[in-house]
């Protein structure tokens, strides 16, 4: 799926308003869509695309797209918030 214009702010905001966690609770486990919303970009995850799942520490589950992931866990990294790993 391609980024829609200003999905990176989108959640640049979310985390800024605390909408989104800062942390996973535990594990992302990766699935197929089940339609429902990605919790950062708002737009259903369709049963063709990879859905990223995961509980965060307020014990509600997010749902995110692949890119989505991937822009929520740059932005986390970009504020210090999540340590790159180490080998």
């Amino acid at each position: 799926m391609p980024f829609q214009s200003g999905t990176a702010d989108k959640i640049s905001g979310k985390l800024d308003a605390g909408t989104l966690p800062r942390e996973v609770k535990s594990r992302m486990f990766a699935g197929y869509g089940t339609g429902l919303p990605c919790d950062a970009c708002e737009t259903p995850i369709a049963d063709t695309q990879v859905e990223w799942e995961f509980d965060g520490p307020d014990g509600q589950t997010y749902r995110f797209h692949l890119g989505c992931a991937g822009l929520w866990e740059a932005e986390r990294r970009r504020r210090g918030w999540l340590k790159p790993p180490t080998r």
